[in-house]
């Protein structure tokens, strides 16, 4: 993904619900059994994100729930077009993920945001590590069956995933039944590109307002105040917490995954993960009374332009989750 730019709020936030509901091989609930096949039923509808008004992204359904329906998709036509090409492939169940690593079923961003702030330390150790069933399956496979199971599955690339996909922001190299999946979850992965293209250059055209820029300045003084530290914004703060959660573990594992016990300060971890979550809670505070305000006005503007300059583009889009 493009990296953000000061206070990209709403860049920021598609990019973070996409990353944590992609399913993760190593997460209970990825599956779990070979009967067990992904569902959407388990994730609320996504009505506020299909209903009338709201931002673009509400209306195209970029929210926790409406990825998770989209990628219950992905997973269940991936199955099936493995079966077809003769070949067993385990969907992965988003919504038991999210239940491993939250505790509950559906959480909204904000819900999200209070409890486990940005989501980098808090998430470490929830849920249960285990082996890819898909990666099982492949192994047991001969040298040209196991040729035959990647061209059915990604096109001949087993490296294109469609959780790089969704981390790069590409979707046009996937092959095989990923994209064919994708293509029917998303309404095209070309067109998934060029419209997450058009939202960031959309962020970006937001920004770049001298409302925002005082709007941001404002927020690193909130901050300032509230911490004594100095932001220019959220990434900053993220990028902190990162270096500082690398420097306790080692490495930055998947949700799941946890160092040997007694390789890593334990105590440093709890107090980090807490520290997390009040600076996400500050952050949002002096967003909600700085940033909130001045971008309901400028995104109003600037998305009444969008709308009228993208018609086509949105009209070709189907909303995730419906």
């Amino acid at each position: 993904m493009v990296s953000q730019t000061p206070r990209d709020v709403s860049r920021r936030r598609r990019v973070t619900v996409v990353a944590v509901i992609v399913c993760l091989p190593l997460v209970v609930g990825c599956g779990d059994s070979g009967d067990s096949g992904a569902t959407s039923s388990g994730a609320p509808s996504n009505a506020s994100g299909q209903a009338q008004g709201g931002t673009v992204e509400d209306q195209l359904g970029f929210t926790r729930n409406g990825i998770a329906a989209a990628q219950a998709k992905v997973e269940n036509t991936t199955a099936t077009c493995m079966k077809a090409e003769g070949f067993e492939y385990v969907p992965g169940d988003p919504v038991a993920v999210q239940t491993a690593l939250t505790g509950k079923p559906a959480m909204s961003d904000e819900e999200f945001e209070r409890t486990f702030g940005y989501g980098i330390t808090t998430l470490y150790g929830r849920g249960s590590a285990q082996s890819d069933p898909n990666a099982k399956i492949r192994a047991k496979l001969g040298p040209a069956d196991r040729r035959a199971y990647d061209r059915a599955l990604s096109g001949g690339n087993p490296e294109q995933t469609f959780a790089l996909a969704v981390d790069t922001g590409d979707f046009t190299k996937l092959g095989g039944c990923t994209k064919k999946a994708t293509d029917e979850a998303f309404g095209g992965t070309r067109l998934l590109t060029t419209l997450q293209r058009e939202l960031d250059d959309l962020d970006d055209s937001i920004l770049a307002d001298q409302r925002m820029v005082k709007a941001g300045e404002a927020w690193t003084k909130c901050m300032r105040d509230a911490t004594g530290e100095e932001y220019e914004d959220s990434e900053a703060i993220e990028d902190e917490i990162h270096q500082r959660f690398e420097r306790i573990v080692g490495e930055a594992l998947p949700p799941g995954q946890v160092a040997p016990e007694g390789s890593y300060d334990a105590r440093a971890l709890a107090a980090l993960q807490r520290e997390e979550v009040e600076l996400s809670r500050t952050d949002i505070v002096c967003e909600r009374k700085f940033i909130a305000p001045v971008e309901d006005g400028v995104r109003a503007q600037k998305e009444r332009r969008f709308r009228e300059e993208k018609a086509d583009l949105l009209r070709q889009v189907k909303p995730l989750g419906s």
